[in-house]
């Protein structure tokens, strides 16, 4: 973001008070810095971590098009496709809920958590709690397509999850935990998030995306923002915001008369 400003100051006072209002602008602007795509994430309060996506009819669906860190150019849908959706609940506020849909003509699973599991089909959530926007900053969660591997920061005390196979499609069901137990110390940042509790108009940086795995290794990246996993810039928002979605079995909306909005 470049800054063009001029002072023209009719006296000392006059120019302190300028140049206090610019370096405000500047802090405030770093603090709640507004990245290139945002996701309103609201509550769903009815959640189960089951594979059954019911619950989530009424959130915002994102798609993975766009390169992360590896890939010549988009896949073709008949090679992979995937979205993604988000939400919380005031009820858990140390979650953060995710619903993830992929499409893949081939399952790679060929590594261990502990080793280059980035080469393995595989599910990636990455935070940026302290909106630093720069690697130091970001944690990684890695859920394995064998709906078994949890690598990265992910650990049982820290995840919890459901995959569901069916031909080609996976379902994954998530909800992470910030403030639990992390798994390799590599990629945990144990002091990022650690305090993490959603609330009305929380931002934090978000970036997750799916490894597309054939042949022995990482054919594409692929998720909702373009540009490096561990590039702190090439995150987009995450806002909690309070307004509720839940939906009935029948799938009718749910209405929660003392969380509504006025």
């Amino acid at each position: 973001m470049k800054i063009r400003y001029s002072l023209k100051p009719t006296n000392n006072a006059t120019a302190v008070i300028a140049v206090i209002a610019f370096l405000c602008c500047v802090i405030n602007g770093s603090v709640n810095a507004k990245r290139d795509k945002e996701y309103i994430a609201k509550q769903i309060t009815n959640l189960k971590i089951d594979g059954d996506l019911s619950e989530w009819k009424r959130a915002e669906i994102v798609a993975f098009d766009e390169l992360k860190d590896v890939g010549d150019g988009v896949p073709k849908a008949s090679d992979f496709t995937g979205q993604g959706r988000v939400a919380w609940t005031a009820k858990e506020p140390t979650r953060i809920y995710f619903a993830v849909e992929i499409t893949d003509d081939k399952l790679q699973d060929a590594n261990p958590p502990e080793a280059r599991w980035w080469e393995d089909d595989s599910v990636e959530f990455m935070f940026d709690f302290a909106n630093g926007m720069v690697r130091d900053t970001l944690v990684q969660w890695t859920l394995g397509a064998n709906g078994k591997d949890l690598s990265a920061a992910a650990s049982k005390e820290n995840t919890e999850w459901v995959l569901i196979k069916n031909g080609n499609d996976y379902i994954y069901e998530v909800a992470i935990d910030p403030t639990k137990p992390r798994g390799n110390p590599q990629f945990a940042n144990p002091g990022e998030g650690d305090k993490f509790k959603a609330e009305d108009g929380l931002l934090i940086g978000l970036s997750f995306h799916a490894n597309d795995c054939e042949g022995g290794g990482r054919q594409h990246q692929i998720g909702w923002m373009p540009g490096g996993a561990w590039d702190g810039l090439a995150y987009g928002d995450l806002i909690f915001d309070d307004e509720i979605l839940d939906v009935e079995p029948s799938g009718k909306l749910a209405l929660t008369w003392g969380a509504l909005k006025e």
